[in-house]
């Protein structure tokens, strides 16, 4: 069993970073009470049972919607996220089976334990994390339905300047903690990925997740300390310990005001080299970010996401609205949509079920040539966004040249119609593919002969190249980016992108890596796509760099033969 935190005495923790920043408070531990009572009642029980049930979701709508209309204000990015949660509370299906149970003569607590865990049974014996993920918000939005049944306020009275300890947190507790001063969480379950930690970020608020039997390492009110930059949580620290991350807390804030200096000055290396800086973006108003930060345009625009706020496949206005928007936003810089990439672990309209493996399965590129009117439509979408020249095209989840060809030919056929409509559009709209499977890479040369850009997606790439689910903690250890079998391969896309002279950039976890920056910059690559609120850190760094030096540097990585070598080469 793990070694649980005793008074007075340091221990260190390692979890995984999910939110950047160092927090130091006392601990709060939440601990889950979905227990099921085991009693079964008598039916003239019933309609009180039901009656308390409907109560207590009213009361939970009610506290949903209250932090809906708040956040219209703060974030369209915490809105969708909430609105998603709120759908699922007022799933007509989901609490028609809850009645459904009552009937049967279980006690409403019983009810919603047994229905939520049967909803979210798919979900959880997932292999692929993203449907994990959503089996967790289950869990939370049950939760928060217990709560309100036993007539408990979830602890949000919690004070000001806290750590939550917990199983799982929900997208509504982090909003809850925001406005309460919390300063930073730590729990046992939940992804990178996930709303909450999506929240976390925007908030600016640290995180660690991952961390095994978390309720039972540490206990109430002992100070902690969480680092998450390396997912370091310490228990109890030492005067010198506390005092140490005290001024690298100081040092960090200071940092920050350092950075915004930054934003008027050029992206180049020390001896010149340009090195374009754009963002990856889920939503409009993280492009008001990226302009507060001076990004060079949008490298990658999820467009998922408008189907997984939406939760169904908008209309061609509904996108070209959302595209529209966006595009002048960015104006004149350039904006990169990625077609939908979606698969049964994103969205289920239309999509296969109870898929194995979804991340080898029917997504992405696959799916939507599959279902042209899908594609079509939101080729449709873009293409009437583009009248300002300034939007570009990326087709994800590319293995063949096949799939390239088709959508090439699919787009061309848009672009006849709109002409015959005498709509105005991009007629020379630039069309390119993220390099995220080894196959892609390898062909690279010949897709670079029918496309203007490549991206490279270095997290799918190297969960693909090295049979390493990224969101499996069993396989942590082989998920590695720098590897070099991954590194080859990124060198092989950057080679055949400059023979056939078309722009190659780095959007995945890799380009913002702190020691990958050097490297991939003597590799070839000259653009980057990153979160906004790292792009300022990067710049900093590529402003440090000198560019020959990049280049011996790349070098010497590349003739690396394990990813230890390569690490120690980067001093990482």
């Amino acid at each position: 069993m793990a070694k649980q935190a005793k008074k007075n005495k340091e221990l260190i923790i390692k979890g995984i970073p999910s939110s950047y920043g160092i927090a130091i408070g006392p601990a709060v531990v939440i601990k889950s009470e979905s227990v099921i009572m085991p009693s079964i009642i008598c039916e003239i029980d019933i309609p009180e049972e039901i009656k308390r049930f409907e109560i207590a979701q009213h009361d939970l709508i009610d506290e949903f919607t209250t932090h809906l209309s708040k956040s219209a204000k703060e974030s369209k990015n915490v809105f969708a996220i909430l609105e998603s949660n709120l759908l699922i509370l007022k799933d007509p299906f989901l609490n028609e089976s809850i009645r459904r149970r009552i009937k049967d003569g279980f006690p409403v607590e019983s009810a919603v334990i047994l229905e939520f865990d049967h909803q979210k049974q798919f979900f959880q014996q997932s292999k692929d994390k993203l449907l994990k993920e959503k089996s967790f918000e289950l869990d939370n939005i049950k939760e928060n339905l217990l709560s309100y049944l036993r007539n408990r306020s979830v602890p949000f009275s919690i004070e000001a300047g806290s750590i939550v300890i917990a199983k799982s947190v929900s997208p509504t507790d982090i909003v809850n903690f925001h406005h309460a001063g919390v300063k930073g969480i730590v729990t046992e379950v939940g992804g990178i990925a996930s709303h909450a930690s999506i929240l976390a970020r925007s908030f600016e608020m640290p995180a660690v997740i991952g961390v095994n039997e978390v309720l039972l390492l540490i206990d109430d009110n002992i100070d902690i300390i969480i680092d998450g930059y390396s997912g370091t949580i310490i228990c109890n620290p030492t005067p010198a310990t506390h005092r140490e991350y005290l001024e690298r807390k100081s040092k960090e804030e200071l940092h920050r005001k350092e950075l915004g200096a930054l934003v008027k000055l050029s992206s180049t290396t020390r001896d010149g080299k340009p090195i374009k800086l754009c963002t990856n973006i889920d939503f409009i108003e993280d492009i008001d970010s990226s302009t507060m930060v001076g990004a060079e345009g949008i490298g990658l625009v999820r467009s998922e996401h408008l189907l997984m706020a939406l939760q169904h496949f908008p209309s061609e206005e509904e996108q070209y609205q959302w595209y529209l928007n966006m595009a002048q936003r960015t104006y004149p810089n350039n904006i990169t949509i990625r077609v939908f990439d979606v698969g049964s672990d994103k969205f289920a309209e239309g999509m296969p079920h109870h898929e194995s493996n979804p991340a080898l399965g029917f997504r992405g590129i696959r799916f939507l040539l599959s279902r042209l009117d899908i594609f079509e439509t939101q080729i449709y979408a873009i293409l009437r966004a583009s009248k300002n020249k300034n939007v570009r095209i990326m087709l994800p989840m590319v293995t063949s040249l096949r799939e390239v060809q088709s959508s090439i030919e699919l787009i061309e056929r848009c672009k006849k119609s709109l002409d015959t409509a005498d709509i105005a559009f991009d007629r020379h709209i630039p069309v390119g593919i993220m390099i995220e499977t080894p196959a892609a890479a390898l062909k690279s040369k010949d897709f670079a002969s029918h496309v203007s850009f490549f991206s490279i997606g270095t997290n799918d790439l190297t969960q693909y190249t090295l049979a390493a689910d990224r969101g499996n903690e069993l396989v942590s250890d082989v998920f590695d980016s720098f590897h070099p079998a991954v590194l080859q391969l990124i060198k092989i896309t950057i080679d055949s992108a400059k023979e056939k002279k078309i722009s190659v950039s780095v959007c995945g976890e890799l380009a913002g890596h702190s020691g990958a920056t050097a490297m991939l910059i003597g590799m070839g690559i000259n653009e980057l796509s990153v979160s906004p609120r790292i792009l300022l850190e990067l710049k900093n760094r590529i402003r440090s760099i000198n560019y020959e030096e990049a280049v011996k540097l790349a070098g010497e990585v590349l003739s690396c033969s394990s990813r230890s070598e390569v690490r120690a080469k980067l001093s990482i």
